[in-house]
C-alpha cells in the first residue's frame, strides 16, 4: 500500500486524532509482536485505516494501553493492544510490503529491494494458519496486475485498476474474525468499500508518479492510456476518483459501526480528497512548467 489514506488532522478533535494514532501505534506493535522489528518500517496508513474499519465492526471494545514508540522510546503513547483487527492488518501489511519489494525487483532489478525482500521472506513463516489465505489473495491479484502492466493490454482505467481494487476489496470482505451484525449484505458492502478504496489508491498513485515515471521511462498506467493528452487524463481521473470517494462515503454511512465513525468519515470525506487535491495540483503544476 502507498500511504495515501489518512485523516485530515486539522479537522479532527484532539481525542479523535489521538484515537487514530492509537490504532497506528497499535498496528506497529502488532507487527513487532507477530513478525519482528524490521517489518515495522513498512507501517502503512492505508492498512491502518483497514484495521480501524474492521475493528469498528467488531463485537468487543478496543483495549488501550500506553506504550513506548520505536522512534521515541522515552514517551509512552496510547496504543491498541491484543486486537484481532490489527492482528489481521499486521499480516496484510507484511504481505503487501513483501510482494511490493518483489515487484520492485522485477521492474528495476533493484539491489536494495532484493536485499529487503530476502530479509522479509523468513517472516512469512509467522503468518497464522487462519490467515494463510491472504498470501494467495495478494499474490494472485498482484500477479494479474503485473501481467497487465507488463503487456500493456488494457484499454481503460477500470481495467488496469481492477486487480488492485479486487485485492483490497477481497482483503476487507474476507476478514475471518467475528463482526457485529455479520451477514452476506455486510460482507458485500465491505467488498465494495474496499474495491472502491483500492481503485482510488491505485489511480492516485499513478497520478502522483506520472511526471517522474514519464521522465524516467517507467511504466505508468495513465501515460499508457492518455500519452500526452493530459487534459483528458485529468478529466477522467477526476471523475473516477470522485466516484470512488462518493461510493466509499455512501457505504460507510450504511455500516453498523460501533466506534470510530468520526475518524473514518474524516478519512473518506476530507482526508482522501485533500490528498487528491494536493497530488492533482502538483501534477498540473509540473506539467504547466515543463
Amino acid at each position: 500500500m502507498f500511504g495515501y489514506v489518512r485523516p485530515l488532522k486539522e479537522e479532527l478533535k484532539i481525542r479523535e486524532y489521538d484515537g487514530f494514532k492509537s490504532y497506528y501505534c497499535g498496528l506497529c506493535h502488532h507487527i513487532k509482536k507477530d513478525y519482528g522489528d524490521i517489518p515495522r518500517f513498512t507501517l502503512s496508513y492505508d492498512v491502518t485505516t483497514m484495521g480501524i474499519l474492521l475493528d469498528a465492526l467488531g463485537p468487543s471494545s478496543a483495549m488501550v494501553k500506553k506504550k513506548t514508540c520505536i522512534s521515541r522510546p522515552v514517551t509512552k503513547f496510547p496504543t491498541i493492544q491484543n486486537n484481532l483487527a490489527l492482528k489481521y492488518a499486521s499480516t496484510v501489511n507484511v504481505l503487501l510490503a513483501y510482494y511490493k519489494l518483489l515487484d520492485d525487483v522485477d521492474d528495476e532489478d533493484d539491489l536494495k529491494s532484493k536485499a529487503l525482500a530476502l530479509s522479509f521472506k523468513p517472516y512469512l513463516k509467522n503468518v497464522p494458519k487462519e490467515l494463510k489465505f491472504l498470501n494467495k489473495v495478494i499474490k494472485e491479484n498482484l500477479a494479474q496486475l503485473h501481467r497487465l502492466e507488463s503487456t500493456q493490454t488494457f484499454s481503460s482505467l477500470d481495467e488496469i485498476a481492477h486487480p488492485f481494487a479486487n485485492l483490497v476489496g477481497s482483503i476487507v470482505k474476507l476478514y475471518p474474525y467475528p463482526l457485529r451484525k455479520d451477514s452476506r449484505s455486510l460482507r458485500a458492502n465491505l467488498y465494495t468499500f474496499g474495491y472502491k478504496l483500492g481503485k482510488w489508491i491505485y489511480l492516485i498513485d499513478a497520478l502522483d508518479d506520472f511526471e517522474s515515471d514519464t521522465e524516467q521511462g517507467k511504466f505508468n498506467a495513465l501515460y499508457c492510456l492518455y500519452k500526452n493528452d493530459t487534459k483528458t487524463m485529468h478529466e477522467e481521473v477526476d471523475l473516477t476518483l470522485y466516484s470512488c470517494e462518493a461510493s466509499c462515503k455512501e457505504i460507510l454511512d450504511k455500516l453498523p459501526l460501533r466506534r470510530n465513525r468520526a475518524v473514518l468519515s474524516n478519512i473518506v470525506t476530507l482526508g482522501m480528497m485533500d490528498r487528491y487535491y494536493k497530488v492533482a495540483n502538483s501534477c498540473k503544476s509540473k506539467q504547466s512548467n515543463s
